[in-house]
């Protein structure tokens, strides 16, 4: 876990994790909610879209939502998009497959040269390919 003032794109595993009343993996849920006091957390749209599939109702979508809006954004722009498509092929060229969302948030950690923290193994091959900075609990 960076342990500098470097600003954390806290993947969506890590938020299932956060949200959780009874974790494993308290040690996530800690390393989150320090980064939230200290102002260090990045979110993305493609991680509120996965966690919206969770949401039981309309009021906790909402809050959600006005929760997220506290962080900083990291917009999934058009260089984005072009630069995640050719990440998407290197990685089938080496023969890893990864959901379209992953490689789509870890370009995006990328370009914004973000540190991704995750509890998703995908993130780790895509790291043996790919110049992603990733930590996983």
């Amino acid at each position: 876990m960076p342990m500098d003032n470097s600003f954390v794109l806290v993947d969506t595993s890590a938020w299932i994790e956060f949200y959780k009343k009874d974790t494993s993996h308290s040690d996530i849920a800690e390393q989150v909610q320090r980064l939230i006091r200290e102002d260090r957390v990045v979110t993305t749209e493609p991680i509120l879209l996965e966690l919206a599939a969770g949401v039981k109702d309309s009021k906790k979508l909402k809050e959600l939502r006005e929760t997220f809006a506290l962080f900083h954004p990291a917009q999934i722009r058009e260089d984005i998009w072009h630069d995640a498509v050719d990440n998407m092929f290197a990685l089938r060229r080496k023969g890893i497959t990864i959901p379209a969302v992953d490689v789509l948030i870890g370009t995006a950690a990328m370009l914004y040269d973000l540190y991704l923290i995750h509890l998703d193994k995908h993130y780790q091959s895509m790291a043996e390919v790919l110049p992603l900075k990733e930590y996983q609990f």
